[in-house]
């Protein structure tokens, strides 16, 4: 099906094939891109359709998979390591980090894997080579929509009632997906270039789940105010504590917004720039 999709929409496009070894025009490769917008939808739909369909309890594991997570981090770091220190709703607080981590790091081990994992289909078919990783985003996040069901139910249930604030997750989210979107295409030239990655990648995200607050709030254990601020620089962190403060009125620095608009809008720009200039030898994996 895909296979099929692409090459119809080449028959349309047959004026936009580059130069080998040319960097596309950013222009033309945008518009051949947005023209193949529907491919980048309907596929991961229907791939996340069959997912499980042959399971015990089907579909239902879209709603219980995010919410076996939550518990297991829960009972470990909640009940019996107890570092929920400082935090009024450790529950809510807990399940906005686990959840959003889960799938902005998901987006990013796809991205790593877009050129391999797709190397018959680039041989096979001409079409815009980042259009690979804008699926798999686009997929983690539709994978994503069941996880809303148990985060919004974990708030109520802990006594978070909606508020203006909470209007405010819509540009979270969206700065979430942007954020993902450049993040998987500097992560899918990277897994090209040295096809070893996958390899300390898990090691990284280990290192990042604790450099993102998921687990605790950096401020009740950490002295140095500079120490605290550090933990902005990274992008998940922006992300976890906006939609904090969105829904359950956490503190927010204001440096943690700035470097969100900052990383939403240039990650994106560098990270198709930077895929797009190898974008002639991705057919050679």
């Amino acid at each position: 099906m895909a296979i099929n999709e692409l090459a119809e929409g080449d028959l349309a496009h047959t004026d936009d094939f580059i130069e080998l070894g040319q960097v596309p025009r950013l222009g033309d490769y945008l518009r051949d891109l947005w023209s193949r917008r529907e491919f980048a939808v309907i596929v991961p739909y229907h791939d996340l359709r069959v997912q499980k369909v042959n399971t015990l309890i089907g579909q239902f594991w879209h709603f219980l998979n995010p919410a076996f997570t939550f518990l297991v981090y829960y009972v470990i770091f909640g009940l019996i390591l107890e570092v929920d220190r400082g935090i009024d709703n450790y529950v809510g607080f807990l399940v906005i980090g686990v959840l959003l981590f889960t799938v902005m790091t998901r987006t990013m081990t796809d991205g790593l894997n877009a050129i391999e994992s797709n190397a018959g289909l680039i041989r096979s078919v001409d079409f815009p080579r980042a259009l690979l990783p804008v699926t798999s985003v686009i997929g983690q996040m539709m994978a994503f929509a069941p996880a809303l069901v148990v985060l919004f139910g974990a708030l109520f249930l802990t006594g978070e009632r909606p508020s203006l604030e909470w209007f405010f997750v819509v540009p979270g989210m969206v700065s979430c997906f942007f954020i993902c979107l450049g993040t998987a295409w500097l992560m899918a030239r990277a897994g090209f270039a040295v096809r070893d990655l996958g390899q300390v990648i898990q090691h990284v995200i280990r290192l990042l789940f604790y450099a993102s607050g998921v687990l605790f709030q950096p401020s009740q254990f950490i002295d140095s105010e500079l120490g605290v601020r550090l933990f902005a620089i990274n992008p998940l962190y922006d992300v976890l504590t906006f939609m904090r403060w969105a829904l359950m009125g956490e503190e927010l620095l204001p440096e943690v917004v700035i470097l969100l608009i900052v990383y939403s809008l240039v990650l994106p720009v560098v990270g198709l720039i930077v895929f797009m200039r190898a974008e002639h030898r991705y057919a050679g994996s």
